[in-house]
């Protein structure tokens, strides 16, 4: 099983501090499931500029953790080289809020990939409290195939 730290997390995403919202990531089942971490420190930026009287994590961040989470699992399950996969569909539900002091765990399953098109689920959860899930769609132009004949 496939594990990355945070330097393996931005070279694979493209994307740098402060926007990474997850610090490790790791595969749990062979192309279908992983788990990413987010651990909230009182002193992340987000809490200094967001509601910062009740400090927590905005919405959003937590929708980009879970996307981060799940397309470095669709990248391990269906390799993309340096191409990239953009999201088409979001359909998420917010339920409780992320807090400095927790750590966050996004677990994704990957529910069907063909011809370049991914859908796959995420929950966020804190202590086993859930703080938001989600499905979502991705594309990977590279990869899209008309049927054959």
């Amino acid at each position: 099983m496939t594990k990355l730290n945070l330097e393996d997390i931005a070279e694979r995403l493209d994307i740098t501090q402060p926007f990474l919202m997850i610090d490790e990531w790791e595969e749990t089942q062979a192309g279908t499931a992983a788990r990413g971490v987010k651990r909230l420190e009182g002193d992340d930026w987000f809490f200094a500029s967001h509601l910062p009287s009740e400090q927590v994590m905005p919405a959003t961040l937590q929708i980009e953790g879970m996307l981060q989470t799940l397309v470095l699992l669709i990248y391990a399950a269906h390799p993309h080289g340096e191409h990239r996969s953009f999201i088409t569909n979001i359909d998420v539900q917010l339920v409780s809020a992320a807090k400095p002091g927790h750590t966050v765990h996004y677990d994704a399953r990957l529910l069907s990939f063909r011809r370049g098109l991914a859908k796959g689920e995420v929950e966020g959860s804190t202590d086993g409290q859930t703080l938001c899930r989600g499905t979502f769609s991705y594309a990977s132009p590279h990869l899209m195939t008309l049927p054959q004949r």
